[in-house]
């Protein structure tokens, strides 16, 4: 089956739990690769299977180049650890929302673990989607589609669950679209998150160490209690490895200058720590 139809086939099965970004009217049909709404406003499907459902473009500052570092760095295991703690805390049987999937990675490691959910990545950045709308057809295929946080292209509680994964958060949004019952599950680096690369590339200033009160408190402050479990090893790195790191991650940005400099000294491990912050929404 082509992606096309596959895009089609999940959207029509799950037409209810969809809404129209633009005017918030539900999808009343899927026809030849587009998606309408009852208020007349449709959407392609692309022939890679992913869905552009945002009111405009918008630039993001991840180039194509960056995405696919960091999707070599994603498939050769690094988050597998962390992911491993995600899926344990998944609502199993209902929709999953991987908000801000980048270039897909997780949102197909998370699909290949249990086939009875429905997982959907979403990201701003078209070049990201079009990444993971890639390659060949995964079993199950998740849906990708270009979307805002700001204006999920869901209904009112008809998402199980939401990941959210190293990546800005809409809580205003998650709490309408999650269902009763429903959990949403947010990855926050902690303090020694990539610190032997912080130390390569910011040996002193603000730079220098990381500190995630800011998001963290802002998690809490909306939900009032968050159980948080931390996630902590050491990730062997091959040079071709540490490129894709130095690559993938906006903590390098500011030292493009010495991008030669810091690629010949290397590093053979990389120390991954997260917070995996669970809330489930109450009845």
């Amino acid at each position: 089956m082509k992606k096309t139809e596959l895009t089609s086939q999940f959207v029509a099965q799950h037409q209810q739990q969809f809404q129209c970004p633009v005017c918030g009217g539900g999808i009343t049909a899927v026809t030849d690769a587009t998606v309408q709404c009852k208020n007349g406003h449709s959407f392609d499907i692309s022939k890679k299977g992913t869905l552009f459902m945002i009111n405009a473009p918008v630039k993001t500052e991840y180039t194509d180049e960056m995405l696919r570092y960091r999707r070599q760095m994603l498939t050769a295991g690094f988050f597998e650890p962390m992911l491993q703690a995600v899926v344990q805390q998944i609502r199993h049987g209902g929709l999953v929302l991987d908000a801000g999937c980048g270039e897909g990675t997780t949102t197909k490691w998370l699909a290949q673990q249990n086939a009875n959910d429905a997982y959907v990545g979403l990201d701003i950045s078209k070049p990201a989607i079009n990444i993971a709308g890639s390659g060949v057809v995964n079993e199950p295929q998740p849906l990708f589609m270009v979307g805002d946080l700001a204006q999920l292209p869901f209904a009112d509680q008809q998402v199980t669950t939401i990941v959210n994964i190293l990546s800005p958060a809409n809580y205003q949004e998650f709490d309408r679209v999650l269902q009763s019952g429903g959990k949403l599950i947010k990855v926050i680096p902690n303090h020694e998150y990539l610190k032997e690369l912080r130390a390569l590339v910011y040996p002193e200033g603000q730079h220098a160490t990381y500190d995630n009160t800011p998001v963290k408190s802002h998690f809490i402050e909306h939900y009032g209690h968050v159980d948080f479990t931390p996630v902590h090893y050491e990730f062997k790195l091959t040079p071709e490895l540490f490129k894709a790191l130095f690559e993938m991650t906006p903590l390098t940005w500011q030292a493009a200058g010495r991008k030669d400099d810091i690629l010949e000294q290397g590093l053979t491990k990389i120390t991954a720590d997260f917070e995996v912050g669970v809330v489930t929404k109450k009845a």
